[in-house]
């Protein structure tokens, strides 16, 4: 519980810079959002994205005010929960276009339990990494922390919804990074990867494998597997400079981009704005990274570092595979890009996630 002289001064110590750049980024995905739909049935997609944008901002209000420690302190309960969710998702849903990725809720919405996850997760690793960052660990000092990564991974991966479960793995990478475990046991967990691989690859579904085959060649499958990586080329080629303006996108208003509002903002974003504006926005992505570093490296104790720089480590690896996504640098994977692409589930996740990272900087002043 923070005193009341922290409450008092909670409004000057507010991270108003870390702030500043979420809302910055989240506003220019909702014009996006809007920009991309106008002329599409998804229309009044940018409509339910201010609603959760609101209800993102309130998270991230509550996040940082909520002592993070009491998270810390019940994340066991969370995760559990987290779990029953994710078996729920397989056992009592639907499938949609061969996944079952969603939840309903009597609400009337559904949500995608699997981002809720990353923010478990990040808590988790505070809780169980903490202790480590500043003593010898052994390998079964891990072994608790490997399974609790390892049923949320393996349950996402059968939805399935491998990036998704992939972009778990930067949260328990950045756990091994921060402590002190042996060179020689992380060389072993790599060999293990590895010598998994082909297992891996063989119980790939054919569209998985399409996927990471098609990227390497998308013109030999223009009307299929490589079809929205050369649309995306497209757009992205045809914004120029400074792009051609605010709802004039010819990729995108006429269709030829798929999913320009979710996977693929950034190439219709490209493609309305230019070089100058990806410029802007990765510029602010790295501004954004940079402020949740420095809480890390600020931070009171090992457990606000380790949520920082967890939460940046999963935020690079989103960026870095949505650009190089719409680069045609890696596989479509269908990552939204963080704050921006259009989805509930993926912004309330991230709003709350710094959230926790505003609140690690807060409990720097708190005696």
């Amino acid at each position: 519980m923070r005193s009341a002289s922290a409450r008092g001064s909670w409004l000057r110590d507010f991270d108003w810079t870390l702030t500043g750049l979420v809302v910055m980024i989240s506003l220019t995905g909702l014009f996006q959002i809007y920009s991309s739909t106008i002329n599409t049935p998804f229309h009044q997609a940018y409509a339910q994205h201010a609603v959760w944008l609101v209800l993102g901002l309130a998270l991230f209000l509550v996040a940082s005010y909520v002592d993070y420690h009491r998270g810390i302190a019940v994340s066991l309960v969370f995760w559990a929960g987290g779990i029953l969710l994710l078996i729920a998702v397989l056992v009592f849903t639907e499938p949609v276009n061969g996944a079952r990725r969603w939840l309903p809720t009597p609400l009337g919405f559904s949500i995608q339990v699997s981002e809720c996850m990353k923010v478990v997760l990040v808590l988790i690793v505070a809780k169980h990494c903490s202790k480590y960052a500043t003593m010898t660990s052994r390998l079964r000092d891990f072994a608790t922390i490997g399974l609790l990564f390892f049923a949320p991974f393996l349950l996402v991966a059968m939805q399935p919804d491998l990036s998704t479960a992939l972009s778990l793995v930067p949260l328990l990478g950045m756990a091994l990074l921060l402590s002190t475990i042996r060179m020689k046991h992380i060389l072993g967990a790599f060999l293990v990867v590895v010598l998994l691989m082909p297992l891996g690859w063989a119980n790939l579904k054919p569209y998985q494998k399409d996927r990471i085959t098609g990227f390497m060649d998308p013109g030999g499958a223009p009307r299929s597997t490589g079809y929205q990586i050369l649309q995306s080329r497209i757009a992205v080629g045809s914004g120029g400079i400074s792009g051609q303006g605010f709802v004039q996108g010819s990729q995108t208003q006429l269709r030829f981009l798929p999913t320009p509002h979710t996977d693929f903002i950034l190439a219709s974003f490209a493609e309305e704005r230019g070089f100058i504006g990806i410029a802007i926005v990765l510029g602010l992505y790295y501004a954004l990274l940079m402020r949740i570093v420095q809480a890390g490296q600020s931070a009171a104790d090992a457990e606000g570092t380790l949520i920082a720089m967890s939460v940046a480590a999963l935020l690079l690896f989103h960026i870095v595979v949505n650009v190089g996504m719409v680069a045609n640098k890696v596989p479509v994977t269908g990552l939204p890009l963080p704050l921006m692409s259009y989805g509930g589930s993926s912004l309330l996740a991230f709003m709350t996630m710094l959230g926790l990272v505003n609140n690690v900087r807060l409990s720097r002043f708190v005696n």
